[in-house]
């Protein structure tokens, strides 16, 4: 599938996540300790990293912090 799309997907799925544009912004510019201390957006250069960042977003979904 094209990038841009998954990331237009994953963006949609994060505002829904957090409920606000803002809060999911920030997240994406804020270290993770579940993706290795690096900030979700440097890690949407590869499709791995873009499913690395839909499954964290799954997690926070259901409650389950890492």
């Amino acid at each position: 599938m094209d990038k841009g799309y998954e990331i237009s997907k994953l963006i949609s799925y994060g505002e829904k996540v957090f409920g606000e544009k803002s809060n999911f912004q920030k997240w994406l510019n804020s270290e993770s300790k579940a993706l290795g201390n690096l900030t979700p957006k440097s890690l949407l250069e590869t499709k791995e990293g873009i499913q690395q960042v839909n499954d964290e977003l799954g997690r926070i979904e259901h409650g389950i912090f890492s």
